[in-house]
């Protein structure tokens, strides 16, 4: 290890270009010259001196990073360059980064440049984010990677996060907030590439009696993008057999050939030469024969781009300050929301109304280095989640269950509220400042009440909990830069007998010094998705981990 640091501790801007242009000497050979004329500008522009943009403490700088990462289970090595502009308080960064496999394949998905639709989302997709101020500010807007969004006093955004599948899936969002005459606006939208698939707004204003009243609603317009479709042909990858063509989907008898190409001559595989016609080589009559009149085929997939499901929210909060003296402050507040749209009973398997759910009493207080809330929780008639869309939406926001007819079923999130019956509990948080050194932040749900219990077909009493844990490095100690760790566990009878569901987040971020501006950075990350859509997620590929090590440094 100390020997790869002094030589690359010695190796100039002259010898960082040598490298760069053996790779792309090794790189044309795949013939992906629009990939490398752009990496190769940004490569350039990394190493001028000087700079058109002038800003008082901050300068346009460009990060290198080099590692490898885990994408769809397959390990590919990483090289990115990330140039950061800064103007003022407003700051451009990019992400361009190439993966490449062992054999010198690279990666195409980020790279497309096939049609229109294509375009838009590869140049999308190269934004790391576009930045005005900070979410302290009155006004605020970041384009990008969105973490812990958080909308009001939670009741139906809480914590969401559209980056948590990276680099699997790279979605580019925005959150803005501004004040004007009083009035506060928040909003965000989960992803360009999906032309606003998620979407929330909130405003907010003080009312009087010194109470400040505030306004959401959220919308996901079609839950069925959850689902991913690498080609764009409509067609979930999970029951597409060419999920890289968008030409083909079908391929009943598995022979490679799909159904509806000229070459395929057998469609269902049973030995007998479907037609004889012109596409046969050397049959050169105008008469088409039939050979085989019973071929059977696979039903058609599922497409997504015709067929969808909305679903929306609202919400209602009113908060007023009790006590504001020094690093003292509580606040009362109290919440009602309602999901709008179906889900389904699990006794009949008919559609009925989303619920609605209460908070008439939540308390918030900080004192000092410690911010500590505490709700009384209510649903009145079932089908309802606090913080619906958190954390984990994305993973839960559609699931495939395959069915025998390979058409299969597409499995909402707001399908399963169906399973939550009356309940009733309480919501605390706990977030502390422990020292210079460390942030920490607890939160934890009891409800009680009916659940739904698929063995017995019947709703019956029981405990639906959840827990959320974060630990946070704030100041660098020896050798470590950066370090965090998650957990986060939802709607489970007990989070602490750490059973995985869909809504299990886990993982942790650790960056190290190597020396002269460079940081060796390793990510793990562990979610689940319930891919045959049985209720659990111990089959396997349900488990999804993702792994990446990567050494970062400045130009």
């Amino acid at each position: 290890m100390k020997t790869v640091i002094v030589r690359i501790n010695l190796c100039s801007v002259y010898c960082r270009a040598l490298i760069l242009l053996k790779l792309i000497q090794r790189l044309m050979i795949f013939k992906h010259k629009i990939i490398i004329t752009i990496f190769s500008l940004f490569f350039l522009f990394a190493q001028g001196d000087d700079t058109d943009i002038q800003v008082s403490s901050q300068s346009s700088s460009v990060q290198g990073a080099f590692g490898a990462v885990t994408i769809d289970g397959k390990i590919w090595n990483q090289l990115a360059l990330r140039p950061l502009l800064p103007f003022g308080k407003l700051s451009i960064a990019f992400d361009i980064v190439l993966y490449i496999d062992q054999n010198g394949n690279i990666y195409d998905e980020g790279w497309d440049f096939s049609n229109g639709e294509k375009i838009k989302n590869t140049i999308i997709d190269k934004i790391y984010y576009v930045r005005y101020g900070t979410t302290q500010n009155q006004n605020y807007f970041k384009i990008g990677a969105l973490d812990n969004v958080f909308m009001g006093y939670g009741i139906l955004l809480n914590n969401y996060s559209n980056s948590l599948l990276y680099p699997q899936v790279r979605k580019v969002g925005l959150e803005f907030k501004f004040n004007t005459l009083g009035t506060k606006v928040h909003g965000f939208t989960n992803d360009f590439k999906e032309n606003f698939g998620l979407t929330g707004l909130r405003i907010s204003a003080p009312v009087p009696y010194g109470f400040d009243l505030g306004v959401s609603w959220v919308g996901d317009r079609n839950q069925y993008l959850g689902l991913r479709d690498k080609d764009g042909d409509g067609r979930p990858d999970l029951v597409d057999d060419f999920p890289n063509d968008k030409l083909y989907w079908l391929d009943t008898d598995g022979d490679g050939l799909a159904d509806n190409m000229d070459n395929e001559w057998d469609i269902d595989g049973d030995g007998l030469t479907d037609t004889l016609d012109s596409s046969i080589d050397g049959w050169d009559l105008d008469t088409v024969i039939v050979l085989d009149d019973s071929i059977f085929t696979k039903a058609e997939p599922i497409n997504i781009n015709e067929e969808f499901e909305s679903f929306h929210a609202f919400a209602l909060d009113a908060g007023i300050p009790i006590l504001s003296e020094g690093s003292i402050k509580i606040n009362f507040y109290a919440q009602i929301a309602a999901l709008l749209g179906k889900t389904e009973n699990p006794i009949n398997n008919k559609k009925q109304e989303a619920g609605y759910g209460l908070i008439p009493l939540g308390i918030g207080a900080r004192f000092g280095p410690a911010k500590f809330n505490f709700e009384f929780r209510m649903v009145p008639e079932g089908r309802f989640e606090f913080g619906y869309f958190d954390r984990s939406y994305e993973i839960e926001r559609a699931t495939f269950e395959l069915g025998v007819d390979n058409k299969g079923n597409i499995v909402t999130k707001s399908k399963k509220l169906g399973l939550y019956g009356r309940q009733n509990g309480f919501f605390s948080s706990l977030t502390l400042n422990l020292g210079p050194l460390f942030d920490a932040r607890l939160a934890f749900q009891s409800l009680n009440g009916e659940m739904f219990n698929e063995q017995i077909r019947s709703f019956e009493e029981a405990s639906n909990q959840s827990f959320t844990s974060i630990l946070k490095l704030k100041k660098s100690i020896s050798k470590i830069e950066t370090a965090n760790w998650f957990y986060q566990q939802r709607n489970v009878p007990n989070p602490f007998d750490f059973e995985y569901s869909e809504s299990t987040i886990t993982g942790y971020n650790i960056g190290l010094k190597l020396g002269n501006g460079m940081i060796l950075s390793y990510v793990f990350r562990r979610t689940f998705k319930d891919l045959n859509g049985d209720g659990d997620v111990k089959d396997e590929g349900e488990m999804i981990n993702m792994t990446g090590v990567e050494t970062s440094f400045s130009f």
